[in-house]
This record gives C-alpha cells, sequence and structure tokens, in this order.
C-alpha cells in the first residue's frame, strides 16, 4: 500500500475530527477566493463600463460622484450644466461623438434618463478585447417622442412592463419621496437586451420629455417641448467620446478652463476608488482570511499530534514490518497535505458559491453581472500559500513519528 493510500486510510479512519479541520481550512481558504473573484470581478465591469466614454463633462464639484452618477447610475449628480455645452462640445475637433444626459426622476428606484436617440448605436472595445454593445434593443423600438421610454431588461422583468404600457416617474432620487408626476406618464416603445451593465436597470427617454416634466416656464396644462435653441434648457452631463484616447488630459484640461462645468476621466476616477479604498478592504479582508488559515494550519499540527499519540503502536508496527523512519515522516506530511488539499477544495466552492450569491445581488441592484465560478492566477497563488502552510504544519507531528522507538512502543502493548 503506498503512503499516499496509508495517509487516506487513517484521515477517513478519524473522520469528526479530519472534518472539522478541513473545515477549518475551507473557512478561510473561502474568504480568501471570494475576496479575490469579487475584486477582480468587480474592478473589471467598472473599468469595462468606465471605458465606454473618455471624458464625462458636467456641474463642478467630486470627479468621482460626476463617474458614479452618470455613468453607473449609482450616485446623485454633481448638479447641472447648460446645454449649450453640449452643443459647443459636438462641434469641437477632438470630439468623435457626444451624449447629453439629464437625470432627476426615477420609477420605483430605477433611474429616468434623458438622452439622445443617437446614444443607442454607441460600442466600444474593452481592455480585454471584448466589443461591448449595451443598447442593443431587445423588442420594440428606440424612442421618438415625448414620453416614450425605452427599458432596461432589469426594469422590465422586475415590473413587468412590456411594449404599450404605461407608468409614471417620481422626482428626486429616492424611491417614495418626491412629486409623483400622475398627469404625464411615459408609454414604454421598446426594452434592451440584457448586457449585465448599470443600463439595464436604467429607463431612457428623449431630453424633451425631461424638460415637458420639470419645465417652469409654462403653465402645468399646456405641456409644449422644448426646441434645442432655448439656451435656459440645462442637462446633467455629457457623455463624450474623443477621436483618440490620448486626448483625454488635455481634453479635461480644456473643459476645466473654459467652460462653466468639470471634466472627469472614468476610468482614471475608478482606478482612484479601487486603489484608495476597496484596495484597503481587499488587504483588511485577505488578513482575516489568512489568519483563520493560520489558525486552521494550528488545528492540524494539534490534530496530527494527537493522532500520533494515540497510535504510537500502529507506527511501530509499520516500522517492524519494514517501514523506514522516513516512510513514517512522509505518512504524516502526507496527512497534512490530505487535510490541507481537501480544504482547498471545498474553501474554493465556498467562496466561489458566496461569490455567485453576490454577483446576484449586485447584478439585481446595479446591474452588474460578476462572474462566481472561476480560478485566477492569483487565486492558485493563495492556495499554493495555504498548501505550504498545512504541509509545514504536519512537520512537527511528522518529526514526533519519525522519532519513534519501536521496540518500546510494541513492548508497551
Amino acid at each position: 500500500m503506498s503512503l499516499w493510500h496509508i495517509a487516506w486510510n487513517y484521515i477517513w479512519n478519524r473522520k469528526l475530527p479530519s472534518a472539522v479541520t478541513v473545515l477549518c481550512v475551507a473557512l478561510g481558504v473561502g474568504l480568501i477566493a471570494a475576496v479575490l473573484t469579487l475584486r477582480a470581478e468587480t474592478q473589471r465591469r467598472f473599468e469595462e463600463e468606465g471605458q465606454a466614454f473618455d471624458v464625462v463633462v458636467g456641474a463642478k464639484g467630486s470627479p468621482l460622484q460626476l463617474v458614479l452618477s452618470t455613468v453607473y447610475f449609482i450616485d446623485v449628480p454633481t448638479g447641472n450644466i447648460d446645454y449649450d455645452v453640449y452643443e459647443e462640445l459636438l462641434q469641437h475637433e477632438d470630439v468623435k461623438a457626444a451624449f447629453p444626459l439629464s437625470l432627476g426622476d426615477t420609477y420605483r428606484g430605477f433611474r429616468i434618463v434623458g438622452t439622445v436617440p443617437e446614444l443607442f448605436s454607441h460600442t466600444w472595445q474593452s481592455s480585454y478585447g471584448e466589443p461591448r454593445r449595451p443598447f442593443e434593443i431587445a423588442a420594440g423600438r428606440i424612442f421618438d417622442e415625448s414620453m416614450e421610454a425605452v427599458l432596461g431588461a432589469v426594469v422590465a422583468r422586475q415590473e413587468g412592463l412590456g411594449i404599450g404600457d404605461t407608468f409614471v416617474g417620481t422626482h428626486g432620487f429616492m424611491e417614495g419621496f418626491g412629486h409623483v408626476h400622475d398627469d404625464m406618464p411615459y408609454t414604454v416603445v421598446g426594452i434592451l437586451d440584457m448586457s449585465a451593465t448599470p443600463y439595464d436597470r436604467a429607463i431612457f427617454t428623449s431630453l424633451e420629455s425631461v424638460w415637458d416634466l420639470h419645465d417652469d416656464h409654462h403653465d402645468d396644462d399646456d405641456h409644449l417641448h422644448h426646441d434645442h435653441d432655448d439656451h435656459h434648457d440645462e442637462i446633467t452631463a455629457v457623455l463624450v467620446d474623443l477621436e483618440s484616447a490620448a486626448m483625454r488630459m488635455f481634453f479635461r484640461q480644456y473643459i476645466n478652463d473654459n467652460f462653466n462645468a468639470m471634466a472627469a476621466t472614468p476610468i482614471d476616477e475608478i482606478a482612484k476608488l479601487y486603489r484608495q479604498i476597496l484596495g484597503t478592504i481587499k488587504v483588511v479582508l485577505l488578513a482575516v482570511g489568512y489568519l483563520v488559515v493560520a489558525v486552521s494550519a494550528l488545528s492540524i499540527l494539534a490534530s496530527l499530534y494527537l493522532s500520533i499519540m494515540q497510535r504510537r503502536r500502529d507506527l511501530a508496527v509499520m516500522r517492524a514490518l519494514g517501514a523506514s523512519p522516513m516512510d513514517i515522516f512522509g505518512s504524516v506530511v502526507l496527512e497534512a497535505f490530505w487535510i490541507t488539499l481537501l480544504g482547498i477544495g471545498l474553501g474554493w466552492l465556498l467562496g466561489s458559491g458566496l461569490t455567485w450569491g453576490v454577483g446576484l445581488y449586485l447584478e439585481r441592484n446595479f446591474g452588474m453581472g460578476v462572474t462566481g465560478f472561476s480560478l485566477s492566477v492569483e487565486q492558485i497563488q493563495a492556495f499554493a500559500v495555504v498548501a505550504l502552510m498545512g504541509m509545514l504544519a504536519g512537520i512537527i507531528p511528522a518529526w514526533q513519528a519519525y522519532r519513534t522507538d519501536v521496540a518500546r512502543h510494541i513492548a508497551e502493548h
């Protein structure tokens, strides 16, 4: 019988203590796996959406707040800017495309986004080489009149809305607060295909729809459409696609110097967010995970040491039957390896399951799909460290077994 089988049989014969030790290792490994996967996946998805536009132009304030509110729809906008800014940006020689956004209303927590039909033809390439087409129509058509709406896939699914249905928006960004526009319902004319992006949780309509709802310059019963030449109109932001990404820094400075507005680069702001905040959280959680693994390693050491004390006669018999001291040493180390390996496997499953669950939450609340069951190079490196810690934990019990006094332990029984 090989040393591998001998080690496995000893573990099998001690099911309960072995199972407890394996579970301790699995908990630490699961936390490590979940942290690494969530950190990598959320960063990847944030960065992919952050590359959709080179620059976001909006009201002065926090650049990160501007990006989060207009690209990811998870914060309050910094304010409004004149529609004239959008018109001027359209004429700039370095601007490939520009899309205005007007925010201010919600429907049951989903953002209502005023924009232009040209946004639906916008595509981009992520840094991973994947084409991103989040605005593909699954049913119906794009809006072309005031108070027509195109729903993100999650909005349509959760609210049970279809083509031809109507709904009314609420002023503000908090559900249950703000004035409800009962007298001006939206009509659903299109539904977007699922894209696992923040746009799945948005409702798109024309700028005129937003202006008509919030126009303070005409009678409430006279809902006339705005004209783009009305310079009193305001928008929340402009999403800008430049002719060259290399122009981002210069264009941002140009906006800040020449307009009563602020420019932010989404990919840079997201990088800062991960570096300053989420990077620290990752380090803390990983430290907790490795601490749990270290405690588990001590558990392996204690469990094997007690096991060696209980089966000294078995080890002595193995020696009497021809097993060398190194065979005894190796069998105990392999026990530690088996326990650690089982803990790593179970821990990966636990961590992946946790990540999958968190991914469902992120997709439901932020429209951000996260892959749960994945295995990255960073995870493999972490698992290798855990395996090494487990093997090292088995050395002291293995040394104790190596020093087994054959004659004395056989004579004692």
